[in-house]
């Protein structure tokens, strides 16, 4: 029975990482991370507690938190692997544990530091949030290929909260998510009511500060729009007996929007090379001429090489003129393009041609209105998104998510989108296939959104701004501060340790 109940408490970081999780799919929930954390820091705190400290048991518990974060955020990861990979599914299985389980060490290596420098009973509210922040900001610069399951993302939906980010982005709403479940377990593991007065002025602080930010917002400039999108099978969509069905289909949609000064399709929404064939090419021009508005579309297309192709984006005027055209600049690896790709051809004997990515940002422009372009995943990235920002009035993001099927991805995807706008205080015109589109203000609220398999087609107001934020001119420096004082701490720790053991020889010597 003793043994039971020592493998039972590591049921805790599982319960944090279960509770932390649910708004991933489940937005309204956001108040659940506020409370989260509290199992595990129980855990941590008994561990503390005991004459045994060993650190593996802190290790593992972190471990725990960090796998089940990982399989609630990022499940969706079988779809492409089993699916699309062409790996047997045994190989799969075993790579998708692996990604789990080494992505979930990381929460381990957090909690490893988290006990090392606050080794004493008793949680620092301040500690637990840097150190958080900290490994957020390090994991996603060190390995920038997997943008999601940050704390911040839980808090969506709560518009209040989600204000701040235009001021430190998403590694200040994961600071005072933090912050507030530190001082709630001083709380209750101290009873004393004095440590509740820092989290309701938190709260409150967060409550007032971020309602005047929502109310005293205001625009008087709004763009009629459109999307079109789509729900197709992301093998069959591609097949060249599809081609004329697919681009007649978005066609003949785009002609419903006849308000519209700007109609999106979503990500490599013609499935042909818009530039290299002539034939599809001018068959698609001829009909854009009936539409009367702006036609941005997806393309996956040559420039000047042969063979190698980038993932487009193309603004089309009412004339069938290709007036601009970006590039996406930041591909998914594996997806869109093989690292070392020299290498595998030299191992294997395979040729492979990856798209090619853009080197510029660029900015579209319809008269005096303009705005910027991201593509799919780069919606992910915030300092990609905030670069050259300030010369848009908006922000479109074309998206493709059906290599993805079911799972949270796209509730995910649609999450990173309104942080984006909030951050920026840019509305976001969101068009995808298999995906959430709609309708983002400049505050992060949803003015409407819509999932593909349910409405492909609708119209929209799209209210313009041009006003800049604190995030826009310093980026994530709440990420880098705490990056700077977590590497300072385990350096002051440290050193104290070993001076600590040196004079502990010399007096024994003595």
């Amino acid at each position: 029975m003793i043994h039971i109940q020592k493998y039972i408490i590591y049921l805790l970081p599982v319960l944090s990482g279960i509770l932390l999780s649910l708004p991933f799919s489940y937005p309204s929930l956001y108040i659940l991370s506020w409370v989260a954390l509290l199992p595990l820091l129980y855990f941590l705190e008994r561990w503390k507690e005991k004459e045994e400290r060993g650190f593996i048991s802190v290790f593992l518990a972190g471990t725990l938190l960090g796998i089940t974060i990982m399989v609630s955020s990022s499940l969706w990861l079988y779809y492409p692997l089993a699916e699309h990979s062409g790996l047997p599914l045994i190989f799969a299985l075993i790579l998708l544990f692996l990604v789990f389980v080494l992505f979930g060490a990381i929460y381990g290596i957090w909690a490893l530091f988290f006990v090392f420098v606050k080794r004493s009973s008793g949680i620092s509210p301040v500690w637990l949030a840097i150190s958080w922040i900290a490994v957020e900001f390090l994991r996603f610069r060190i390995i920038p290929a997997f943008p999601f399951a940050f704390i911040a993302y839980t808090q969506s939906n709560f518009l209040s909260l989600l204000q701040f980010s235009s001021y430190g982005g998403i590694f200040l709403v994961g600071f005072i998510v933090l912050l507030f479940n530190g001082y709630l377990f001083k709380v209750i593991a101290n009873r004393k009511i004095k440590y509740l007065l820092p989290a309701l002025l938190l709260l409150v602080f967060v409550l007032l500060t971020g309602s005047h930010m929502l109310n005293s917002f205001e625009t008087d400039t709004w763009l009629n729009v459109g999307v079109v999108q789509t729900n197709l099978d992301p093998v069959e969509k591609w097949a060249v007996a599809n081609i004329e069905r697919n681009m007649d289909y978005l066609l003949d949609e785009s002609r419903r929007l006849v308000e519209a000064e700007l109609v999106v399709w979503p990500e490599s929404s013609l499935t042909f090379d818009l530039i290299r064939n002539e034939f599809y090419r001018k068959r698609f021009l001829q009909q854009v001429t009936g539409l009367n508005a702006y036609l941005q579309v997806g393309s996956l297309s040559i420039m000047d090489d042969d063979y190698a192709r980038y993932n487009s984006s193309f603004l089309i005027t009412p004339e069938a003129r290709i007036q601009s055209r970006y590039n996406k600049v930041r591909l998914v690896p594996f997806g869109e393009y093989i690292p070392l790709s020299n290498l595998v051809e030299k191992l294997t004997g395979l040729s492979i041609v990856s798209q090619l990515p853009g080197d510029e940002f660029v900015i579209f422009r319809k008269g005096e209105i303009s705005w910027k372009t991201v593509i799919c995943s780069e919606i992910l990235y915030p300092g990609l998104v905030r670069e050259g920002v300030e010369e848009a009035r908006f922000i479109v993001n074309q998206s493709n998510e059906a290599w993805y099927r079911k799972g949270n991805l796209q509730e995910q995807m649609w999450i990173a989108a309104r942080f984006r706008a909030a951050e920026n205080r840019r509305s976001i015109l969101k068009a995808g296939n298999q995906a959430f589109g709609g309708v983002i203000a400049p505050t992060g609220a949803e003015l409407m959104k819509n999932h593909s398999r349910d409405l492909s087609t609708f119209p929209a107001r799209l209210p313009l701004n041009g006003e800049g934020t604190l995030y826009q001119k310093w980026g994530d420096y709440p990420g880098f501060i705490s990056a700077i004082v977590l590497v300072f701490s385990l350096l002051t720790k440290s050193f104290l340790n070993l001076r600590r053991k040196k004079s502990g020889r010399e007096v024994r010597k003595f």
